[in-house]
């Protein structure tokens, strides 16, 4: 099978993050061509020749649009018309398993549109960090970046791209399917985030970098926790641990994993057990236990 992947990334420095590599790497095994797309700078040499050596090709973009807009500029340079299957892929993600299990039930149930978990946020749409479109979809997918351009506000891509995709390949006739679903009355808005402990638990591959970065904005992460969300990065890390069987994994997570601070810190804990607490006490905690799987 003739396939080709275009994985976004934005990263801070000149190297190429190591935990970015073991995705790519992961990916060469499934895709006969990669392309990995990141924001304009210098690369250093040997993030380079760590491309050259593993035949991942090096694509760099003016930063606009996330990264629906690097995939737009990528389908605008390369022709993928001869592919039996293109992968739209960010770095959102820190892959720390094997993708095998997906790959062997994507070639099973061969769905036009895929990818690992779906949401109905907005209306019924696969989660964008990573995307699996099969030959006779291409076409159609090309045609909808080539309409609808690059836009800059973030919302606006949620709406437009992630959502908005999904919906018109639905409109055109298509098969969309993700190998964890999610029905309606289970959808928790970010499936991939609020849902990461009971999926990392199942098989699930990777774990969102925001979660182990804190990168919320304060109100976001507050209505995570109030969902259900474990706000604790070492509670995933040790799961992760154990459920890989490999101790030294957390050396994996360095690269993302950040201080606040002493203040910052105890400021992080503090509101994050008061809202565990309020989740509680109101009856609203969808955790583990209530998985709907």
């Amino acid at each position: 099978m003739k396939s080709i992947c275009f994985f976004s990334s934005y990263f801070n420095g000149a190297k190429i993050p190591d935990y970015i590599r073991v995705y790519l790497l992961e990916l060469s095994k499934y895709f006969s061509r990669i392309i990995f797309i990141t924001n304009d700078k210098e690369i250093n040499e040997e993030s380079l020749t760590f491309l050259t050596q593993n035949k991942i090709e090096l694509f760099l973009v003016v930063n606009e649009g996330y990264d629906f807009g690097m995939w737009h500029k990528a389908l605008a340079k390369y022709d993928v018309s001869g592919y039996d299957r293109l992968g739209l892929i960010n770095d959102s993600c820190i892959l720390f398993g094997k993708l095998d299990t997906f790959f062997k039930w994507l070639d099973k149930e061969k769905p036009d549109y895929s990818g690992l978990t779906d949401s109905y946020q907005i209306e019924y749409h696969i989660q964008s960090y990573f995307l699996i479109i099969n030959k006779e979809t291409i076409p159609f997918v090309i045609d909808y970046f080539r309409q609808n351009g690059i836009i800059a506000e973030l919302s606006e891509v949620i709406r437009v791209y992630e959502v908005g995709l999904s919906q018109y390949l639905v409109k055109m006739g298509k098969n969309l399917k993700a190998m964890y679903h999610f029905t309606k009355e289970t959808d928790s808005n970010n499936n991939a985030i609020v849902w990461a402990m009971p999926l990392i638990k199942e098989g699930f591959p990777m774990v969102k970098k925001k979660i182990i970065s804190r990168e919320y904005k304060y109100k976001y992460w507050r209505s995570l926790v109030a969902r259900g969300h474990d706000p604790f990065p070492e509670h995933y890390i040790k799961l992760i641990a154990k459920k890989i069987n490999n101790p030294e994994i957390g050396k994996m997570f360095t690269e993302v994993r950040s201080k606040k601070g002493f203040l910052g810190e105890v400021s992080f804990t503090t509101i994050s057990l008061l809202a565990i607490l309020s989740r509680i006490r109101r009856k609203q905690f969808y955790g583990i236990n209530n998985y709907p799987r």
